[in-house]
């Protein structure tokens, strides 16, 4: 792998991948911004080790060996460990910037990807492509909310009403926002090939079998109900209130929620296998056979070995804000 260095101070780019011991690239569905963690080796008594001093606010990137780009983040700290003779950086994509932020907006009669151009513009945040859904918002009113929150009560609004999935992603500087649960071609994870060590559980803790639907005066106007689910575990209720342009129909059943079944998997890596995206597996020992979904992601290069540990959901879920009627 690649590690290259941008020094904030005079622009210039260095490759200091030689002098790297260990590289941890992570994410998740829920954390949003992507991380770099990286550690070089550092000693002010041995002269034969170059020192690399990277500022808070320089760039790290990392890139293949083919050069493709993984990742650019910013540096957010650092911590130097005498007795190991190393600095650790931590640094973030720029989708942190929109963690970190808020705001307070009013849209009307606009739509979701209008709304990520406004409050991107706002912050000096490129943009890249965005999934047209031409779902109306009809009026969103935010006040002093993170600004990552915004954009996914938008895009909410939009699964609420067509029943895809969205998840923002940074590719470079550019916020794009895709629809998620894309599978990783020609790749497949087994217990007999690369697969280290595998889990599997699963919980009651989540279920939603029964969804009445609710006008904005308080009336139940509608329902719907997984009568399997009802029968074998008794009633778990949630409510909705019906919105304008969002078919609640849809909506209440986006709602419904089955056992949570949770895996992880440790395993040689690769670097398509990121969170938001759907992995094949086959392992006999946990049972894990078919199709999951990347919930959460860590990639770590150490002594020429790369390895990745990923927490996987068997559903292909989407980060819901709640969105006021």
């Amino acid at each position: 792998m690649i590690v290259k260095w941008l020094k904030q101070s005079n622009s210039e780019e260095y490759d200091i991948s030689d002098f790297v011991s260990t590289i941890t690239w992570s994410g998740s569905v829920g954390q949003a911004s992507r991380q770099l963690e990286i550690t070089v080796i550092y000693s002010p008594i041995e002269k034969n080790i170059q020192e690399i001093n990277i500022s808070i606010g320089d760039r790290l990137k990392l890139l293949t060996d083919g050069g493709a780009l993984l990742i650019d983040t910013m540096v957010y700290s650092r911590e130097r460990k005498s007795e190991q003779g190393t600095v650790q950086y931590s640094s973030y994509d720029d989708l942190n910037r929109l963690l970190k932020s808020s705001g307070t907006y009013i849209f009307k009669n606009t739509t979701p990807e209008a709304i990520v151009r406004t409050v991107c513009n706002d912050l000096q945040v490129g943009i890249g492509r965005l999934v047209e859904t031409k779902v109306p918002v009809k009026k969103m009113l935010v006040d002093s909310e993170n600004i990552y929150n915004i954009i996914m009560k938008a895009y909410t609004k939009a699964y609420q009403s067509t029943g895809k999935k969205y998840m923002p992603l940074m590719i470079g500087r550019k916020l794009n926002v895709i629809e998620k649960g894309d599978i990783v071609t020609g790749f497949l994870l087994q217990d007999d090939y690369n697969i280290t060590s595998s889990s599997y559980s699963e919980s009651l803790d989540s279920m939603i079998n029964k969804v009445r639907i609710y006008n904005d005066k308080g009336n139940q106007i509608g329902e719907v109900k997984t009568d399997e689910w009802i029968n074998k575990y008794g009633i778990f209720q949630g409510a909705y209130t019906k919105e304008d342009g969002v078919n609640q129909t849809t909506a209440a059943k986006n709602m419904l929620t089955g056992i949570n079944q949770e895996a992880s998997i440790e395993a040689l890596g690769n670097t398509a296998c990121i969170s938001g995206y759907g992995v094949q597996i086959r392992d006999s020992l946990t049972g894990l056979w078919g199709k999951f979904w990347i919930d959460t992601d860590t990639h770590t290069w150490q002594n020429g070995v790369y390895t990745m540990s990923l927490d996987l959901t068997f559903k292909n879920l989407m980060d819901i804000q709640e969105v006021e009627a």
